[in-house]
């Protein structure tokens, strides 16, 4: 997208549209946007009563190499050590480049896309990160006794290791020199604590769950409460190919309930913190979403951070804007709107279809069925479109909507059908087919921008509080008064 018309787009977004005003007639492909916003009252922001607090925990990657080779690895590690060749961590700079959402945060996560003990900056992070609780998630695999006095030097208040006990799918591999090795490395922290007398950085463990592990929790999780882990976190094995997901346990999700919910039932009642994505128990379809509106994710995109571990884009970057103006941009007011208030249809066509809210839907993204090739038809109707043939381009769009299981072809298909109803001064119907255009394809920035201004145009779609909010589990149980002070003060190294 050309800059004049991403940053007249931008203004919309923000609510700055004097500012776009001002520049919009220098981009003439704009030209029906700024026939709408000419007539777009400026008196009060569409859904402003979801403005919300700044997150109060970031995650940044920091690491983008890993040699552990893992089956199930989303980020592109099953089959190479280095993502790149020439960009292996996170710099210093990138780094300090987060502060003004550091600066808001109480918990700071620094994570992958690797091995992310493989950064050299580490502590040079941490020591950025003193005054907040400050989390480091690894394999395990580089720990020594070396790494071990730097990260309690540094003030590390949790140390999360992944680990998956034995299946083909996750780390290792599930070959028992990888789980004994596993196993030593934390009775290496652990003694090294011991020695040291500290109580930080406290254990914490993460166990991806598949169908080849799932009957081993029990044992693992015993197995980490005897060596002085006290909490862990289950999540899925979220497949990315089809034979991942015939190892994942979307296959029955009924019989993987029936298992996890008795293992967690006995070991939170003997005293442990053992959660599945916040949460007690399984349930059959969670009624929020376990990232929304608490969690953001900087990633390679630093500029588009993410929301969420699934795969949705949103449609603004961040580039120069202040924390609180891209968070409470218009977008993501929109998002917290829908997944607080509205019923589940409308939510991202993403959303509905993920793997934490909708896990019986999941299943349907490994069902095999060849794709109808609608683009012939996209390409006509956009030349019936541009021939001012409304008649003709209509049904096209139509039919896309119908045939098409590509979401990205299907919300561009809705954002053109609204184009339509504009041009024709249908505004209530522009108003529903950008909906759905945001719905099938949330990162479409013109189709939000239409529809932010349709939206101040209707004021009986405004919805002014919200029903329901994001929980707070996770944060409250990571917090300053579950950690130690240290018993003596740690040598210098």
């Amino acid at each position: 997208m050309e800059p004049l018309k991403k940053e007249i787009i931008r203004c919309i977004l923000t609510d700055k549209l004097e500012q776009a005003s001002k520049i919009i007639d220098q981009s003439p492909q704009l030209e029906q946007l700024a026939s709408l916003l000419d007539k777009t009252p400026r008196n009060h922001a569409p859904l402003a009563g979801w403005n919300s607090p700044l997150p109060k925990f970031i995650t940044t990657s920091v690491s983008y190499t890993c040699g552990i080779g893992c089956e199930m690895c989303n980020a592109g590690f099953a089959d190479k050590t280095s993502l790149f060749e020439d960009y292996k961590h996170l710099t210093r700079e990138e780094f300090e480049a987060l502060s003004p959402w550091i600066e808001n945060a109480t918990h700071v996560a620094l994570v992958g896309l690797g091995e992310t003990l493989d950064s050299p900056h580490l502590e040079y992070f941490l020591e950025k990160l003193k005054d907040k609780i400050t989390f480091i998630s690894t394999s395990g695999v580089p720990l020594n006794k070396k790494i071990m006095e730097k990260l309690i030097q540094a003030q590390l208040h949790y140390l999360n290791l992944s680990f998956d006990g034995k299946t083909t799918a996750g780390h290792g591999g599930g070959r028992d020199s990888y789980i004994n090795k596993f196993w030593e490395k934390v009775g290496l922290i652990q003694k090294t604590k011991q020695t040291l007398n500290v109580s930080h950085p406290i254990l914490h463990l993460t166990v991806a769950v598949d169908s080849e592990n799932i009957n081993q929790l029990d044992e693992i999780i015993n197995s980490a409460k005897s060596r002085g882990i006290l909490s862990v976190d289950l999540i899925y094995m979220v497949p990315n190919n089809q034979t991942l997901y015939e190892k994942s346990v979307f296959t029955d999700l009924k019989n993987f309930r029936q298992k996890l919910n008795p293992v967690m039932d006995k070991w939170n009642g003997a005293g442990m913190h053992v959660r599945f994505y916040e949460k007690a128990q399984v349930d059959h379809s969670p009624e929020a979403c376990y990232f929304v509106d608490k969690h953001l994710m900087f990633n390679l995109n630093r500029q588009k951070p993410d929301l969420c571990c699934g795969s949705l884009d949103m449609p603004l970057e961040i580039n120069g804007l202040t924390p609180e103006e891209y968070w409470n941009s218009f977008p993501f007011r929109y998002f917290r709107s829908l997944h607080f208030s509205a019923v589940r249809e409308d939510l991202p066509e993403i959303c509905q279809n993920c793997w934490v809210l909708q896990p019986e839907r999941f299943k349907d993204s490994f069902q095999n069925e060849k794709p109808a090739d609608c683009m012939k038809w996209y390409r006509e109707a956009g030349q019936f479109k541009l021939a001012n043939q409304t008649e003709e381009a209509e049904p096209l769009y139509k039919k896309i909507i119908r045939v098409s299981r590509n979401p990205e072809l299907v919300g561009k298909a809705w954002f053109h059908l609204g184009e339509l109803s504009l041009k024709n001064n249908r505004q209530d119907e522009a108003l529903e087919r950008m909906k759905k255009a945001v719905q099938f394809c949330y990162d479409h920035a013109l189709a939000f921008a239409f529809l932010a201004l349709l939206m101040r145009c209707t004021i009986d779609t405004e919805t002014s509080g919200r029903h329901r909010k994001p929980e707070q589990e996770f944060l409250e149980f990571f917090k300053p008064a579950n950690i130690t002070k240290m018993e003596a003060t740690t040598p210098s190294l």
